[in-house]
């Protein structure tokens, strides 16, 4: 956009310039009539009619106007030419300025890719340390749970252990009532529900 105005400026500088050049090659062509006209005026005023002579002024005069005014023209010009260079200046620093910024934010996204990389990076990295846990979790858990069945049946079998002793010494006793599902709540045994 900065670049765009900054463009149109210098069209405008340039525009301004060449015009500027026109108007004063016609001023020096018509000051040079002027000083053309001068001489033939003052060469006339001894041969020629004193109409003709008024005809010399009068074109003069006309000559002298026009020249004032391509002269107040050109003053115009040369003042916007001056404006328009200002302009162009300030739209170049105002450039530059962006462009400063730009490279700024280039290098601020440069740091944040970097940083999201390594963020990425640690995911990764923490993703597979998961999956790791979670793998050792399931095999701690089936080795608990074979822990557990090795448990209970050496449970199971301390109790017919017991049971095989108790009828070994006290071979009258009744067992049957006895299992190893039964609870003992406040000194009384408690079949299984």
């Amino acid at each position: 956009m900065h670049l765009a105005k900054q463009i149109v400026l210098s069209l405008e500088f340039s525009t301004h310039h060449r015009k500027q050049l026109v108007l004063e090659k016609r001023v020096k062509e018509l000051e040079h009539d002027k000083e053309s006209l001068q001489s033939d005026f003052e060469a006339a005023q001894g041969s020629i009619a004193l109409i003709e002579v008024v005809e010399l002024r009068s074109r003069i005069i006309n000559l002298e106007a026009e020249s004032s005014s391509l002269r107040q023209l050109n003053s115009q010009l040369a003042g916007d030419l001056k404006s328009t260079k200002e302009e162009a200046t300030n739209g170049g620093k105002k450039l530059e300025k962006a462009l400063s910024e730009l490279s700024a934010v280039k290098v601020e996204l440069a740091e944040a890719k970097g940083k999201l990389e390594e963020v990425a990076s640690s995911i990764a990295s923490l993703t597979t340390e998961k999956n790791a846990y979670e793998t050792s979790k399931q095999e701690l858990e089936a080795e608990n749970a074979e822990l557990m069945n090795v448990g209970a049946d050496a449970l199971a079998d301390g109790f017919e252990l017991a049971f095989e002793l108790i009828r070994c010494v006290l071979p009258d006793l009744d067992l049957t009532q006895f299992s190893i599902y039964h609870k003992v709540v406040d000194g009384k045994l408690i079949p299984p529900s």
